[in-house]
């Protein structure tokens, strides 16, 4: 067969299989679409053969490239120390988003910083009440600390009158509308009353961005790239000593 035929065909079959893989991706990403309220951002090859890697509003999930099964949880690699491929995949897409919404962090900055920390955060959760308390121990020890608003109770609740803000997201958009949103943070943290406050903000993307991390519960403590650092409440020492070695 003439050479340059052999080269058109192949040329037109690989076309062909790129335009069907495009398809595939596009036809997975409505279906998912239709029957889930997860918002697709991309659906892409995974690192392992046969899957896609879809990131969804939701966090990440892999389908089959038919389309029929889908699969949620992690990929590790099956190697000692059992890499999770996935928890990184969500840090460095998170690192972005966490780099655009920084301005609207409520933040804590330590005279001396050393270290950055994000906390998603819920102005009626105990501990991050505690934690809140201990704020200047953890400034004096170099940590800087932003608050990502995380209501674990969700932005809006139904109601005999439509769909509502829930207390926690009225009561942490009393704190971001503010003119000193870490003065009204202070008087939340205390149980003092402070002006309504309404305006556009950030709170549902610092949410969605907790959601999409695989947050749980409050407070949970990340880096600024996104990867994970404490599940929980840390005493200062237990903080430092923790982003010491991440940072080391």
């Amino acid at each position: 067969m003439n050479k340059t035929l052999v080269t058109t065909i192949m040329a037109a079959a690989l076309s062909f299989g790129v335009a069907a893989d495009e398809i595939n991706k596009s036809n997975i990403s409505k279906k998912l679409q239709t029957i889930t309220p997860f918002a697709v951002q991309s659906v892409t090859d995974s690192v392992v053969d046969g899957l896609y890697e879809v990131v969804t509003g939701k966090g990440i999930f892999y389908t089959t490239k038919d389309g029929e099964y889908l699969f949620s949880g992690s990929i590790h690699e099956f190697k000692p120390g059992l890499r999770n491929i996935t928890s990184e995949r969500k840090a460095e897409i998170a690192s972005v988003d966490i780099d655009k919404l920084r301005s609207s962090f409520v933040t804590y900055k330590a005279p001396n910083e050393k270290h950055e920390v994000l906390v998603f955060f819920d102005t009626t959760c105990g501990y991050c009440r505690k934690m809140h308390n201990e704020m200047s121990q953890y400034n004096a020890a170099g940590i800087t600390v932003h608050y990502a608003m995380y209501p674990r109770n969700g932005i809006s609740k139904s109601s005999a009158n439509g769909e509502t803000f829930t207390p926690t997201y009225n009561s942490m958009m009393n704190v971001v509308c503010s003119n000193n949103p870490t003065s009204t943070m202070d008087m939340v943290m205390r149980g003092t009353d402070v002006a309504p406050q309404a305006c556009d903000n950030s709170i549902k993307e610092h949410y969605e961005l907790g959601s999409a991390l695989g947050v749980r519960g409050t407070p949970a403590v990340y880096a600024m790239d996104g990867k994970s650092v404490m599940g929980g409440y840390a005493q200062r020492q237990a903080l430092l000593k923790k982003l010491n070695e991440i940072k080391g």
